[in-house]
């Protein structure tokens, strides 16, 4: 899994760094931070074998805040919010939760195959 969190995170800094260069807005690097501590989870999570359970479960947490800010913001001003904002909000959205839907699902077969050893 840490593997697989360090392509979102990628994608999270590329989608963060591309708004930032169209608009110039600190608030367009908002997915570059997210997919900075993703990345950072992840690699330690590499490194530290003892600590991944613990390290994966923090990522979780963090794509997990990584699409509720975007919903949050999506439900209370979508309307208000310029084509490209709009974008970067959906893309972040779309990428933490997938990456939280794949991460629950690769905890609950790690669950299951601990009970069955």
């Amino acid at each position: 899994m840490p593997k697989t969190t360090l392509i979102f995170a990628a994608l999270l800094v590329l989608l963060g760094v591309g708004a930032f260069a169209t608009t110039s807005s600190s608030t367009a690097l908002l997915p570059a931070y997210v997919g900075i501590a993703l990345g950072a989870l992840a690699g330690l999570a590499l490194a530290f074998d003892g600590a991944r359970k613990h390290l994966m479960h923090v990522a979780a947490v963090v794509a997990l805040l990584g699409s509720l800010a975007p919903a949050a913001a999506l439900l209370i001003r979508a309307a208000q919010m310029s084509p490209l904002a709009l974008g970067v909000n959906l893309g972040m959205l779309t990428l933490c939760a997938v990456l939280l839907i794949l991460m629950v699902r690769a905890f609950v077969a790690a669950r299951r195959a601990g009970q069955a050893a």
